[in-house]
């Protein structure tokens, strides 16, 4: 009865391993395929391309604008320089670049400090700025639903179909 309690050792600091197989590429297949889906609505406009695009469930359902909708438009509206019209159909996706921009960097810092490709997001600094762009989307995905002024202002503006004579 008379045992030495055990030596409890400091936890070792786990060093990351290079990933093998094809989770190596993940990183690479998701920003190629990101890029490329940017690209492809930079170039076919979601008003007049509908068949191209697929219609919002949520709205389809309720009535009401979710957090994400007008965001195609927002995205082609962007990579044509039209920073205004794009927060008028989505503020939420414009005023989440910043903070995109800055978990990127963040991704970067850390692939480069450890020479391998990080988990994305799997960072403890990336914490606070996915809150504020759930925080972001949510309230103003409820905000734009309020019917009366200035909330309305924030509602999508109905498509403009250009019609050429």
């Amino acid at each position: 009865m008379d045992r030495e309690p055990p030596i409890l050792q400091p936890p070792v600091a786990s060093v990351a391993q290079p990933r093998k197989g094809w989770w190596k590429f993940l990183p690479i297949l998701t920003l190629t395929a990101f890029v490329s889906a940017v690209m492809f609505v930079a170039r076919y406009e979601p008003v007049t391309n509908k068949h191209y695009y697929p219609q919002c469930g949520f709205k389809k359902t309720t009535g009401f604008d979710c957090p994400g909708c007008g965001g195609l438009r927002a995205t082609h509206a962007v990579t044509r320089g039209r920073i205004l019209e794009a927060f008028r159909f989505s503020p939420g996706l414009v005023l989440s670049l910043p903070i995109v921009m800055y978990l990127a960097a963040l991704w970067i810092r850390e692939w480069r400090r450890t020479g391998n490709m990080p988990v994305p997001l799997a960072q403890p600094e990336c914490n606070r700025p996915l809150m504020w762009l759930a925080i972001l989307f949510v309230s103003l995905g409820l905000l734009r639903n309020i019917p009366v002024p200035p909330f309305s202002w924030m509602s999508i503006p109905p498509p403009v179909v250009e019609t050429s004579e």
